[in-house]
């Protein structure tokens, strides 16, 4: 009889440890719980994909709204492409800010045949007033009275641009770089001037609202360039005192004109279209 106890005392330990091992073991999955964890994954990855689709919508719809497009063209379609005129806005300033200067206030007779190039400068980094603005190049301090103010590199480099729109004008126009005129506000101005001066090629002209020549070797070709800069003898942006310096400069060109308005500050003034205009139409022929 003890013997039949013990068996059956062992008999029941090795139950107990059969109930112990099974215990230990993972639960099989269910085929509920694997449907919930198929629909927990499923929510996962749509949140992802509509966060990711978000994004992308935001990021293409900004780029639609973003001002930072390529240049205005007038004329573009005349099938008398005569001329070229290239213009550069000054700081901040964008081409649709002298639309309705170059639609109505400039004129000049071969108009209808030259397209007229309106630039578009990228925005960047500004030093005096520490923000981010549309700029040729950074402003280092106002009024600018110097060189020593100015962002040289940044304007040379900004002249490599108008450089290769000047160079694609030519291949339409026959590569007669005499057909192109550029001209500039301010900023623009300065580039304009810079790279008809010391530029490859001598253009049919330059003109410049408010500008300076910067520091370049002018060679004794560019002495006959048709050249219109006009400025106001009050301008507090860029002191008439370092518009002086340019004037010294070039004052006995042969193909310089110099017009001074009298208590006039930087904006380009209507005096300053109607010049421009009959300077274009006696070099535009």
């Amino acid at each position: 009889m003890e013997r039949l106890s013990v068996e059956g005392g062992k008999e029941k330990l090795n139950q107990n440890e059969n109930d112990v091992l099974h215990m230990a073991e993972p639960p099989e999955q269910t085929p509920s719980n694997k449907k919930k964890k198929i629909i927990i994954i499923s929510v996962v990855v749509a949140l992802v994909l509509i966060i990711v689709i978000t994004i992308v919508l935001v990021f293409t719809l900004k780029k639609k709204q973003d001002p930072i497009l390529g240049p205005l063209i007038y004329n573009a379609t005349s099938s008398n492409h005569t001329h070229t005129i290239i213009f550069m806005p000054g700081y901040s300033n964008q081409p649709e800010d002298y639309k309705n200067q170059f639609e109505n206030k400039i004129k000049f007779t071969k108009k209808p045949d030259t397209t007229i190039v309106i630039l578009r400068s990228p925005k960047r980094n500004i030093t005096f007033n520490k923000s981010v603005n549309f700029a040729w190049y950074d402003i280092i301090k106002t009024p600018l009275s110097n060189f020593s103010d100015l962002d040289l590199d940044g304007l040379k480099n900004s002249a490599k641009v108008l450089e290769n729109y000047i160079d694609n004008e030519a291949n339409v126009l026959n590569g007669d770089y005499g057909k192109i005129i550029i001209g500039g506000h301010s900023q623009g101005a300065s580039i304009a001037l810079y790279q008809a001066y010391t530029g490859k090629h001598l253009l049919g002209g330059v003109y410049a609202f408010s500008g300076f020549l910067p520091p370049g070797n002018v060679t004794e070709d560019k002495r006959k360039l048709n050249a219109y800069l006009g400025f106001g003898d009050a301008d507090d942006v860029i002191l008439p005192s370092f518009i002086n310096q340019t004037i010294e400069r070039i004052k006995d060109f042969e193909g310089f004109n110099l017009y001074i308005y009298k208590n006039h500050k930087h904006h380009v003034c209507t005096n300053q279209t109607i010049d421009a205009s009959k300077f274009l139409d006696r070099i535009i022929k």
